[in-house]
């Protein structure tokens, strides 16, 4: 009986006797690799990511960028010719940028003594 390159599944040959034992082993090896598929694609699953584009305009409340899930880190970033700004904002980590993770998303804050001014940002936001 031979066996599979990657997988050492048997390969039953047209000698071999036919008994359930090579089929049951091939089962069983295929069913472990399965489970570890799945466990990656959980893994895979649980981490989110969005990136776009969000136009910044109102300087009395903060612009909201609604995201589906609350990120743990987003940056955001400005720039129009020479001009440009960027802000970061990490889940744990104090900044004063203007930028602020909420639930479900991000918001900012034009003017006020930010570096954040009016216009179109593109965004980067992970989970």
């Amino acid at each position: 009986m031979q066996q599979t390159e990657t997988y050492k599944l048997n390969l039953i040959e047209s000698s071999d006797p036919f008994l359930p034992d090579a089929l049951n082993e091939n089962t069983r090896k295929i069913e472990e690799v399965v489970d570890g598929l799945e466990q990656r694609v959980q893994v895979f699953e649980a981490k989110k990511f969005a990136c776009g584009t969000c136009t910044a305009n109102n300087v009395e409340t903060p612009n909201v960028v609604e995201l589906g899930f609350t990120p743990v880190a987003v940056a955001i970033h400005y720039c129009r010719g020479s001009d440009g700004a960027t802000a970061l904002s990490v889940t744990g980590v104090p900044a004063n940028t203007g930028l602020d993770i909420i639930e479900g998303g991000f918001q900012f804050n034009i003017g006020s003594g930010y570096n954040i001014r009016a216009g179109l940002y593109s965004y980067i936001a992970l989970g």
